[in-house]
C-alpha cells in the first residue's frame, strides 16, 4: 500500500454536544436512513422529551375518563419507559463527551476511524451504503447492520469531500446539510 495515498485527517468531536446527538440519532434509527438517506436528523434526547410529555398528558386524561380508564396504566407505562430512555441516552451523551478525538483514514481500500488505545474501525467501500452530510455530523452507514457506523465531525466535510473525489465515490455521498438552513 503506498502510504501517500492515505488521506489522514482529525475529526474534532471532543465536547461537541450536536454532533454526538445527531450520531446517537442516526445510529437509533439505522433502518430509516438506510431506507430513506435524506431524511433529517433531529435530538434524540428532544425527541424523548416529547414523548414523556404526550404519555403522561394522555395517561391523566384516560384516569378522568371512566371508559378509557383501563387506558391509563398503558399510558403510564409507556411514559416510565420514556423516562428510562431519555435517562438512558443523556448518560451515552455523558460517556461520548469523555472520550477524545479520533483519527479518520481514507484511502482506496475504505474509511477506518482510529480512537487512540481504544479502537480502531474500518469499513471497505463494498461495505459502505451511504455517506451522508447533516448539519454537525457525517455519518458512514454500512450496508450490514452487524458494521459499526463511523461518525466524523462536520468541520472535517471539505477533507472527506476531496478524499471522495480523489477515489471517485461520490455516488456514496448524500449530502443533507442544505435541508438544516
Amino acid at each position: 500500500m503506498d502510504y501517500k495515498s492515505i488521506m489522514t485527517f482529525i475529526s474534532k468531536e471532543k465536547n461537541n454536544k450536536k454532533y454526538y446527538e445527531e450520531f446517537m440519532y442516526i445510529a437509533s434509527n439505522y433502518y430509516i436512513f438506510k431506507k430513506r438517506p435524506k431524511t433529517k436528523v433531529r435530538s434524540l434526547i428532544n425527541i424523548y422529551r416529547f414523548y414523556i410529555i404526550i404519555f403522561f398528558i394522555l395517561s391523566i386524561v384516560f384516569i378522568f375518563i371512566p371508559r378509557l380508564d383501563y387506558l391509563s396504566p398503558i399510558f403510564f407505562t409507556l411514559f416510565c419507559f420514556g423516562i428510562y430512555l431519555f435517562v438512558e441516552s443523556k448518560y451515552r451523551l455523558r460517556e461520548y463527551l469523555k472520550g477524545g478525538n479520533s483519527l479518520i483514514q481514507i484511502d482506496e481500500a475504505g474509511i477506518a476511524n482510529i480512537c487512540a488505545d481504544k479502537m480502531t474501525v474500518k469499513l471497505p467501500w463494498k461495505s459502505i451504503e451511504y455517506i451522508i452530510i447533516n448539519k454537525y455530523s457525517i455519518c458512514v452507514l454500512p450496508k450490514n447492520f452487524s458494521a459499526i457506523l463511523i461518525g466524523i465531525e462536520i468541520g472535517s466535510k471539505d477533507d472527506v469531500y476531496q478524499a471522495l473525489k480523489k477515489y471517485q465515490k461520490l455516488d456514496l455521498l448524500v449530502d443533507n446539510s442544505s435541508r438544516y438552513y
